[in-house]
C-alpha cells in the first residue's frame, strides 16, 4: 500500500544516518544481538521521526498512526543501522588485532582511492575529487561537464548507489566533531532535494565567513524558523537560519531573515571517511 518516492527514500535514509552516529547506540551495537539492539533503536528512532515532521509530514503521520507500518519500518531501519555499526565493530576489532605480515588487517580496506575516472565509470564507480570553492561553483545548477576534465576522480565504497552531482571533498575545521573529524573526506550530492531542515550541508556565505577557518564556505546542521501564513495569503518565510556545529566549543551562525539572500545551500553531506 505504499508508493515511496525519492524523497521518502532520502528521508529514510537521513534517520538511519543520524541513527548510526548516535554513540549509545553504537555501544548497544557492539555488544547486543540484533534483537536486543532493535528495541533500543525503536525508542530512538521515534524522537528522529518526530524532529524531521516537518522534512516528510505524509511518512511522518503514517508512522505514527499506522502499527503495522511502524513495525516494518523501524525493524527495516533497525536491521539497517545494526548491520552497518557491527560492520564497523568488525572492521574496528580487525584493525586492533593485526595479524603478522598481513598489510590489509593493518591498514584496513581503503574506503576512497584515486582512478582514472574514465568517462563510462564516472558517477558509477567514482566521483570527483573537489576544492568546497570549486563544488559551490560548479554544482550550483547546471553541472560543468568541462570542469570533470580538471578533477581528480576517487573510488569511494559504498552501499549507496552514484549519481551525477555527488563528489568528494575534504574537511577543514573541528566545529563539526565527533562525527566530521577535522581533515576528514566526505561525500556530497548536489543539489540538496526536499527540505534542508536537520540535513548537514554545505553552505557558501556570501556576505560573512566561518568565524572557525575565516572561509566562505562552511559545513554546518541547517535548522530555521518560520513565519506562519498571514491573513494576507502570504507565504510561509524564513525568519531565522542557523547554522549549528555539532562541536559545544564552537558557536552557531546566526542569520536573519535579511540574511537569507546571503546563504546559498550548495550540497548534503552523506558520509564520511575519517582522516
Amino acid at each position: 500500500g505504499t508508493d515511496f518516492n525519492d524523497a521518502d527514500q532520502l528521508f529514510f535514509d537521513q534517520i538511519v544516518e543520524t541513527a548510526v552516529a548516535d554513540e549509545t547506540l553504537r555501544e548497544t551495537a557492539a555488544v547486543n544481538s540484533k534483537e536486543r539492539f532493535e528495541l533500543t533503536f525503536k525508542n530512538l528512532v521515534d524522537n528522529l521521526f518526530t524532529e524531521r515532521m516537518e522534512q516528510n509530514e505524509e511518512i511522518f503521520i503514517r508512522y505514527m498512526n499506522d502499527a503495522r507500518f511502524s513495525e516494518v519500518v523501524s525493524q527495516w531501519m533497525g536491521a539497517e543501522a545494526y548491520r552497518r555499526l557491527r560492520r564497523e565493530v568488525a572492521a574496528s576489532d580487525s584493525q586492533a588485532q593485526p595479524q603478522d605480515g598481513d598489510l590489509e588487517a593493518v591498514a584496513g580496506a581503503p574506503r576512497l582511492k584515486l582512478v582514472e575516472g574514465r568517462r563510462e565509470e564516472r558517477y558509477v564507480t567514482c566521483v570527483p575529487l573537489v576544492p568546497l570553492a570549486a563544488a559551490a561553483s560548479a554544482f550550483s545548477g547546471a553541472q560543468d561537464i568541462e570542469a570533470e576534465d580538471e578533477w581528480p576522480w576517487v573510488e569511494w565504497k559504498t552501499e549507496r548507489q552514484l549519481r551525477p552531482g555527488m563528489f568528494v571533498a575534504r574537511i577543514v575545521g573541528r566545529s563539526m566533531e565527533p562525527a566530521v573529524p577535522d581533515g576528514a573526506y566526505a561525500l556530497f550530492r548536489a543539489p540538496v532535494t526536499g527540505t534542508r531542515q536537520g540535513k548537514t550541508v554545505l553552505v557558501q556565505l556570501r556576505d560573512s565567513t566561518d568565524p572557525e577557518t575565516g572561509g566562505r564556505y562552511t559545513v554546518k546542521r541547517y535548522e530555521s524558523e518560520r513565519s506562519s501564513k498571514g491573513a494576507d495569503g502570504e507565504m510561509w518565510r524564513h525568519t531565522r537560519i542557523t547554522l549549528t556545529p555539532t562541536n559545544p566549543e564552537y558557536a552557531p551562525i546566526v542569520l536573519t531573515v535579511d540574511d537569507e539572500g546571503a546563504v546559498r545551500v550548495v550540497a548534503e553531506l552523506l558520509e564520511v571517511i575519517e582522516p
